[in-house]
């Protein structure tokens, strides 16, 4: 990815953070986007301590026009954009529900962070990836989208959107020579969000899938090959990243 250069939304932990830091080790020059500031900073720290070059700046991304200044400090920062990558998430503890029990509030947000805000960020960067000749958006899914989990409408929902974004993204700007496909995890250890979690359900999770659990470098070697020269001939795809777990789980569920 030398030459490359990206904005990884939502990288201060978990997947983003994987992804920001693959970018960096393959040579592209990154800017780390969060809502904290330190953890921010740790992560640029971490990605120059290992020789890369990276910067962060701060977004609230439900608000528009903070998403649309991300890019344009995004591009001042790197002297161009070539790469977007949409990871960046609602959080849905306490809050998601069925569609009888939806709070309106939660469903606005969610739907404002994880379809609107991808959608401004992108109107945003294709302009620069015109400019550059070439771009890769590359948009972190869910499973969800196709095989939802219960109480979880508005997530499933926002990301089902979200897959029909990059289709049609991809349509619209194949002749500019910018390509957008997504990625759809399955589960993947979250060291801030599993901490607690139970031996029992973590052995229910891994009967799941037919290799191992996912983890977020899984997803930044996907991410990486979605978004450098070699994935070329790829544009509008959604690429099942879940451990063989959409095979198994009819028969591990049930």
């Amino acid at each position: 990815m030398a030459g490359e250069r990206a904005l990884v939304t939502g990288s201060t932990s978990g997947i983003g953070k994987a992804i920001a830091v693959e970018f960096a080790a393959e040579g592209a020059l990154v800017v780390v986007h969060g809502r904290d500031e330190e953890r921010g900073r740790a992560v640029v720290e971490r990605i120059e301590a290992d020789g890369g070059t990276a910067s962060f700046l701060a977004a609230d991304l439900s608000d528009r026009e903070q998403s649309i200044g991300l890019v344009t400090r995004a591009v001042e920062r790197l002297g161009g954009l070539t790469v977007l990558v949409n990871n960046a998430v609602a959080s849905t503890v306490g809050r998601d529900a069925p569609i009888a029990e939806m709070d309106d509030e939660y469903w606005e947000s969610a739907l404002r962070v994880n379809l609107t805000a991808p959608m401004w960020l992108c109107r945003a960067a294709i302009p620069h990836m015109r400019a550059a000749g070439h771009g890769s958006i590359v948009n972190v899914s869910s499973r969800q989208a196709e095989r939802p989990s219960r109480g979880l409408a508005a997530y499933a929902a926002s990301k089902g959107g979200m897959n029909a974004l990059t289709r049609a993204l991809a349509v619209d700007y194949a002749a500019d020579n910018i390509r957008c496909n997504t990625i759809s995890p399955g589960f993947v250890v979250n060291e801030r969000r599993d901490a607690d979690i139970t031996p029992e359900r973590l052995e229910r999770f891994q009967r799941m899938h037919l290799t191992r659990l996912g983890e977020a470098r899984d997803v930044a070697y996907a991410a990486v090959y979605l978004a450098c020269h070699e994935s070329e001939y790829l544009t509008g795809i959604n690429l099942q990243l879940d451990g063989g777990s959409s095979n198994a789980r009819a028969a591990t569920l049930g």
